[in-house]
């Protein structure tokens, strides 16, 4: 395994794209994108909305401390030892299929750029072609996921289902902006590969 002969902008690629699957993995996985918090009469509840699991959590007043966590991830969850039917709305799962095919395009793209990096059998000029590709697509399906989220998380279905107040107000939280960042990163992945290519190309004349 030689670096030797691989281009310095491929190996600037490297550590943006394991951010960028590291900040989409955290950004998917977690319960953070939208949040909401209502104190009164010294209580305090708090309301974090992810793609896979939502979570209320219940502070202060007469009673001990609560915490609830329900799964997203099917209409039909378990909620205090029995089952719950939940009938989330089409762009809830829209969001969770878009984000879920960016992460494995942005999983995808990493992995065939380290391998094209640390083995010369696979510094091909196809091998990076497949790296633009997957990194276009993480980008947009990233992107797609957080403006189908971000136009649509105050959704009176979402609402109902954590029962949430008419006065309630919910704000995009940190979970949301990671995604983002992903994205971000994902979109100068394909300008670096783009440029490799070109590179690529250069050489081979």
């Amino acid at each position: 395994m030689s670096l030797e002969n691989v281009s310095m902008v491929a190996k600037i690629m490297m550590p943006i794209m394991f951010l960028a699957v590291v900040l989409q993995i955290v950004g998917f996985s977690t319960t953070a994108w939208v949040t909401t918090s209502h104190s009164a009469r010294g209580v305090s509840q708090t309301v974090a909305i992810g793609l896979w699991r939502s979570c209320v959590s219940i502070t202060g007043g007469s009673h001990a401390d609560q915490s609830l966590c329900i799964s997203t991830a099917s209409d039909e969850t378990t909620v205090n030892g029995k089952t719950v039917t939940i009938n989330y709305p089409s762009w809830y799962r829209g969001a969770e299929a878009v984000e879920t095919l960016g992460l494995l395009a942005v999983l995808a793209a990493t992995a065939f750029h380290f391998g094209y990096v640390l083995l010369e059998e696979l510094r091909k000029r196809a091998i990076i072609m497949g790296v633009l590709a997957l990194s276009i697509g993480a980008a947009v399906m990233i992107a797609v996921g957080v403006i189908i989220f971000g136009a649509k998380y105050e959704d009176k279905i979402i609402r109902q289902n954590v029962s949430l107040p008419a006065g309630f107000t919910l704000s995009l939280s940190w979970s949301f902006g990671v995604c983002i960042g992903a994205a971000v990163l994902a979109i100068i992945s394909s300008a670096c590969a783009g440029l490799e290519m070109k590179n690529t190309r250069l050489m081979a004349d």
